[in-house]
């Protein structure tokens, strides 16, 4: 019976052994490749966490310098930028009153844009995603000053503004007029109420080839800060409708041209 229990337990030992080594090789193997697949984790989280922080969202206004199959760079108020073209960006611009998209190809020299995009902080790049190109001939301008003639004989106001420039005011059938009266309200006005002395700020666009005159689409009268009186006779109401440029009994010397609204 010894004999048997001796065999048994010899034969038992082996396999004990040959079960530990089996499992320690085992453990060796895949710990190593799992602590590489946690590194690897790490580094990509790591990177992506670096790109986060070395870039931001950002948009700019300006101008187009140059232009390049992969780059434009672009002049703002204060420095020149230097835009890089992704793959993926749109551009688009009001054409006829509708936005249309157009081809990275139609930006060039002299654009006026707003770009919108990742600002790369490292490199000092704008990645751009949106360029909107802005229409600049019928940009409004805005003005303000004060009324030193009324000429009814083509519907036109001088106007000199705090820095001593004189500019033609065209009065349009499409101008929209307010007055701002004592009672601190805003009325609608007209031609026929603007004399000498009044403070206007104009809203309008700028006649081609005519140096500093501007088409009216809006004016809103304060009246006389100074509170002298209006050297200017009004136009007897008879000739113009109230709030509009509607004229009646009387030919301008000049054909109205349309005006944007802002």
């Amino acid at each position: 019976m010894k004999k048997y229990l001796l065999i048994t337990l010899f034969l038992m030992v082996p396999f004990t052994v040959i079960a530990a080594e089996v499992n320690s090789t085992s453990s060796a193997t895949i710990t190593p490749t799992v602590n590489q697949k946690v590194e690897d984790l790490k580094d990509r989280l790591a990177t992506k966490v670096a790109q986060l922080n070395q870039s931001e969202r950002r948009a700019i206004y300006g101008t187009v310098k140059t232009t390049t199959i992969s780059t434009i760079t672009v002049e703002t108020a204060t420095k020149n930028i230097k835009i890089e073209l992704t793959d993926d960006i749109k551009v688009f611009q009001v054409v006829k009153g509708k936005r249309t998209e157009l081809k990275i190809e139609d930006v060039v020299k002299n654009d006026v844009v707003s770009i919108f995009g990742n600002w790369d902080t490292a490199v000092e790049v704008l990645k751009a995603k949106v360029i909107f190109i802005h229409d600049t001939t019928n940009a409004l301008l805005r003005i303000s000053g004060t009324v030193t003639e009324v000429k009814k004989s083509d519907y036109t106001i001088t106007l000199k503004t705090n820095d001593e420039k004189i500019y033609t005011i065209d009065f349009e059938t499409t101008t929209k007029t307010n007055v701002w009266t004592k009672d601190k309200e805003i009325e609608k006005g007209g031609f026929s109420k603007l004399v000498s002395g009044d403070t206007l700020y104009v809203v309008g666009t700028e006649v081609p080839k005519k140096e500093n005159r501007i088409s009216a689409s809006r004016i809103l009268n304060i009246g006389t800060l100074t509170g002298t009186k209006p050297t200017g006779t009004p136009m007897s109401e008879s000739k113009e409708s109230t709030g509009s440029a509607t004229r009646t009994n009387e030919t301008p010397a000049k054909s109205p041209s349309p005006a944007e609204n802002p």
